[in-house]
């Protein structure tokens, strides 16, 4: 399994966006580290996330090795001052239907750090439902 933000949903209500996040990771502890390797420095676990939308930060969490494998976030913001886009829907796709550039909103892009210093990153536009 390749260690990776494998999805992140949004939806907004009255202003207020939720976020759905999974990241695919072993996030392996200490103890887990030292029983399998023999070396507790071998842990590897998210240790920083960090969600913004442009230059404007609406998340910032430290973690620690005590979430699960595979975690799933939850988290609200408040997005009255971001551009909402417009959704398309499933036959729209079909057809091909393309979206003005002001019917485009702004993207929220996650940004997650490992033990290891890897990064993890993906994005998705902030749009309104149908």
């Amino acid at each position: 399994m390749a260690n990776k933000i494998s999805a992140i949903k949004v939806k907004i209500d009255n202003g207020i966006a939720t976020v759905r996040m999974a990241i695919s990771h072993p996030m392996t502890t200490y103890n887990q580290a030292k029983t399998k390797t023999g070396n507790s420095d071998d842990a590897n676990f998210i240790t920083h996330i960090t969600g913004k939308v442009g230059d404007k930060v609406v998340l910032d969490v430290s973690t620690s090795q005590f979430f699960s494998k595979n975690p799933i976030f939850l988290f609200l913001f408040k997005c009255d001052s971001f551009k909402i886009g417009r959704q398309l829907s499933g036959r729209e796709l079909d057809e091909g239907v393309k979206r003005e550039d002001s019917e485009i909103g702004d993207s929220l892009s996650v940004i997650a750090t490992d033990r290891k210093g890897n990064i993890y990153e993906k994005s998705v536009e902030l749009t309104a439902s149908k």
